[in-house]
């Protein structure tokens, strides 16, 4: 096996965009911009698979970094957990991803679908310190002193262990898609692929053949022309090396847990009060969206930890039955307990809920306890797992996944009393997620 580094550059126009936003790259780089520079290094520093890993381990983990608030690099080979890297010159100040939850939401959703098949947790929670790969997705080329480059990632026929790769989402755009497909190939590079000439593959520079996913083929290795591969041969199969390397995805079945943990069942409050409504979920992998629902009407969702709180500001007199729709990184949602409240200048509780014992509802395989059951008088009587908190197992041993990112059960049949459901109109202010 060659001992040597490469750091491989994908060009803007490498991974989905027209020959002709590479014809926009600055003149004075010339026709010979570089789309990688090779450096000798010491093999210790990557390890060598030389044995498949078998399913059903320690998920891999992939951590994509937004750098909200900003993120400085320093030079070094201390990796992810000191956020070091040794492909920098100097200390970078990267500044936030500049698109917007939305956009955020989506390229993290599409990151997940495109490591799908593998045994590898695609996550925006950072794991700190456990060990792991890490994506920053913010700031441009030019910053970090590669100019025009979608992303930079080191390289060696090997796995390079807590490394972190660049994707310069400045430089790319506000188009997930592209921004997912740079974050796989840089990710991939520090996992010992090379750039492959086959164009449904997130390894290629080649575009115009719609989104890519990791190919079980046998391609031959180069940018814009076939060349051999920098470690040997004259084809790799970048989606055989994944699973050789981290494993195949197993199915996760297990729905999460969810509960409302304030306001409580039965609650009374005076109109025009303020409260904050506060959740405790959980899951054996990571959730991913939390939603809030009252009166059947969705009032907003949480896609990151912490999960909530949602402010109620000068809420109106009436009676509100409150839920949460949580869902997992593999697309089982569990539906809370229903908690119900009463506003008035009379103190009077809420009538009992003639489905009171019916409880939330799981979908998505046997959820076993992912869900709350609630008793006769309305109460939560089904418990957490762990602590109950909102961050509690979110990124615990012993995980898997089966991720669909497009598979989601927002039906509800929680039912509400015969009193009638106040409407929240202007009461209910969602100020933000203050996670």
């Amino acid at each position: 096996m060659k001992a040597i580094s490469y750091w491989s550059i994908a060009a803007v126009a490498a991974l989905g965009l027209s020959t002709t936003a590479w014809a926009e790259v600055p003149d004075e780089l010339g026709d010979d911009y570089p789309r990688g520079t090779y450096v000798e290094v010491d093999p210790s520093q990557a390890i060598s698979v030389e044995t498949p890993v078998p399913q059903g381990g320690p998920m891999h983990v992939l951590f994509l970094q937004r750098c909200t608030g900003g993120l400085t690099i320093y030079p070094g080979n201390g990796g992810s957990v000191a956020d070091e890297s040794g492909i920098v010159s100097g200390v970078i100040d990267f500044p936030p991803f500049p698109y917007g939850d939305s956009a955020w939401n989506d390229v993290v959703e599409r990151t997940r679908n495109i490591f799908s098949p593998f045994n590898i947790l695609v996550t925006d929670v950072d794991p700190s310190p456990m060990a792991h790969d890490e994506a920053v997705v913010c700031g441009d080329g030019a910053m970090a002193g590669f100019a025009g480059a979608g992303g930079v990632a080191p390289f060696s026929c090997g796995v390079i262990p807590n490394a972190i790769t660049f994707t310069f989402a400045d430089t790319l755009g506000n188009n997930t898609q592209l921004i997912a497909e740079v974050i796989g190939q840089e990710a991939a590079h520090a996992w010992g692929l090379d750039h492959e000439y086959l164009c449904e593959d997130p390894m290629t520079y080649l575009s115009g053949c719609g989104p890519k996913t990791f190919q079980d083929i046998d391609a031959q290795c180069g940018e814009f022309s076939p060349r051999q591969c920098s470690c040997g041969g004259n084809t790799q199969n970048s989606y055989q090396h994944i699973i050789n390397t981290f494993g195949a995805a197993t199915p996760d079945t297990q729905a999460p847990t969810a509960a409302i943990t304030y306001p409580n069942d039965g609650d009374v409050f005076e109109p025009g009060a303020e409260f904050d409504i506060t959740v405790a979920v959980d899951d054996d992998v990571q959730v991913v969206d939390v939603t809030l629902v009252v009166n059947d009407e969705e009032q907003g969702s949480d896609a990151s930890e912490p999960f909530g709180p949602w402010p109620v500001t000068n809420i109106p007199e009436g009676i509100y039955d409150i839920y949460i729709e949580a869902t997992d990184v593999a697309g089982n949602t569990t539906v809370s307990s229903v908690v119900t409240i009463s506003v008035n200048t009379t103190g009077t509780p809420p009538p009992p809920d003639p489905t009171a014992g019916d409880g939330g509802s799981n979908s998505g395989g046997d959820s076993g306890d992912g869900g709350l059951d609630s008793g006769a008088d309305g109460s939560l009587d089904g418990g957490l797992d762990g602590d109950g908190g909102a961050g509690a197992g979110a990124l615990p041993p012993g995980y898997g996944s089966d991720y669909d990112p497009f598979a989601r059960n927002g039906g509800c049949d929680c039912t509400t009393g015969d009193a009638p459901r106040g409407g929240l109109g202007l009461g209910l202010m969602l100020l933000g997620l203050l996670g």
